[in-house]
């Protein structure tokens, strides 16, 4: 059909392309424009060994431990190791799980890098525009640097919010008469890790996202759709989809829309991205951009209001930013940091305490989100992704910025730096001070 085999060509001919989740603002990248050899580590250790961690105090998802010791086999956390190349005395920092940012855009290495220097060592984009460069990110195969999962191209429908702000083309259009079938199948046979559905006014229909999310489920796949109003929450619950994106920022969500998705025994989660949300209604050249008018009902004191009501019907939040990078001298959503931003608001503005604003972005995501299994919890076997605080984040969600090392599927971050010119998106050069 005409609206798969223009896929490729619009990819190609429509780079700049925007949607109010952020993902069509950042530029799609030639992937060989950047390659991968041209990431060179000013330190040597990129290579994995069996390493002991002493007097280290552990956040198990709900508490700090006192002082032990986690050893590292490789890439995977060990019960215990007789024989370790490398020794370190954690001094009684705190070691918690990588996070992992569940709503981010990143199109480059120096993204990765630039998330995993802040503690982020899981990147879950929210929107692919260019299949081989997402492709590359996804095996990029570099030691100590931030994986990554990705969505395929977003299902958006001609004559909707998306459609008209930013001008797409009808090839980037899935039409009442598109099969769903055919366009889950096209997504996934391009290797997207789960599908996107934009929900919002004069979007696609509760029919046709009810069988987009069937075609998905019938895969075994996992949906996300996003949804910034409330009836676009309304259609997402009754859909079925596994991930509720954004929050409704223009009034209370229904009372009997969150209770749908509470009963569906947390299948349902939902990453706000009140970092998104924060920078909107306090950068009006962002607004502008989105093509939200400042007059509406919109608010970030509904944003607020409504994620205290997920938190309060025991809908799964997870911890999500929006993230793309600088685009313009006004708007820049920094990856890595931005994520640090969200725990606080999620913290004292959305209801949830440190331990469980941690949970949202470790364990939670690690749950809900196919293929990140493996992480998420610091215990044997799993994946040795790791964040050493110099500062208890229990007592301060803020302290999380206060990191002392990054470990990535056990190699330990270093500062790294790019030879490639044409990037501003390059990892910061001092990563263990505190930034607000």
């Amino acid at each position: 059909m005409r609206w798969l085999t223009a896929f490729l060509a619009a990819v190609v001919s429509f780079s700049h392309c925007a949607e109010a989740c952020l993902g069509h603002l950042v530029e799609t990248p030639n992937p060989h424009s950047t390659t991968l050899s041209s990431l060179k580590r000013s330190v040597a250790n990129s290579t994995r060994s069996r390493t002991a961690l002493h007097n280290v105090r552990v956040f198990d998802g709900q508490k700090i431990s006192s002082p032990q010791t986690i050893f590292i086999d490789g890439d995977v956390i060990a019960t215990n190791l007789t024989d370790v190349d490398t020794t370190i005395d954690a001094g009684g920092r705190i070691l918690i799980p990588g996070l992992i940012d569940s709503h981010a855009h990143p199109v480059s290495i120096q993204a990765l890098a630039n998330l995993t220097s802040y503690g982020v060592t899981t990147a879950v984009n929210m929107a692919c525009y260019n299949y081989t460069a997402c492709d590359e990110l996804r095996h990029h195969g570099l030691a100590g640097i931030a994986s990554y999962i990705s969505a395929g191209i977003p299902v958006i429908s001609p004559g909707s919010q998306h459609s008209k702000t930013f001008a797409l083309p009808d090839t980037f259009l899935l039409k009442s008469t598109d099969d769903p079938t055919a366009a889950v199948s096209y997504s996934f046979g391009n290797g997207s890790d789960f599908f996107k559905i934009v929900a919002e006014p004069n979007g696609p229909s509760q029919d046709m996202q009810n069988a987009l999310v069937a075609a998905v489920h019938k895969l075994g796949k996992q949906a996300m759709t996003h949804a910034a109003y409330t009836h676009d929450w309304a259609q997402a619950a009754m859909s079925n989809t596994d991930g509720i994106q954004h929050i409704a920022s223009n009034g209370p969500i229904g009372a009997d829309v969150l209770a749908t998705i509470a009963n569906k025994n947390s299948r349902q989660f939902n990453t706000p991205t009140m970092n998104i949300f924060k920078e909107v209604f306090r950068n009006p050249a962002l607004m502008q951009l989105l093509g939200r008018d400042p007059r509406a009902n919109d608010s970030y004191a509904i944003v607020s209001q409504n994620v205290r009501a997920v938190h309060a019907a025991g809908i799964p939040i997870l911890a999500g930013t929006d993230a793309i990078g600088a685009i313009s001298p006004s708007i820049s959503i920094l990856f890595g940091a931005s994520l640090h931003a969200e725990l606080e608001y999620l913290v004292n503005d959305g209801g949830l305490t440190p331990a469980e604003a941690l949970r949202a972005a470790t364990s939670l995501p690690a749950k809900h989100h196919q293929g990140l299994e493996d992480r998420g919890v610091i215990a044997p076997g799993m994946r040795a992704d790791l964040v050493l605080l110099n500062s208890d984040p229990l007592v301060n969600i803020s302290y999380t910025r206060d990191i002392a090392r990054v470990w990535v599927a056990g190699v330990e971050y270093s500062e790294s730096t790019n030879n490639s010119s044409g990037t501003s998106d390059t990892p910061i050069k001092n990563w263990k001070v505190v930034l607000h």
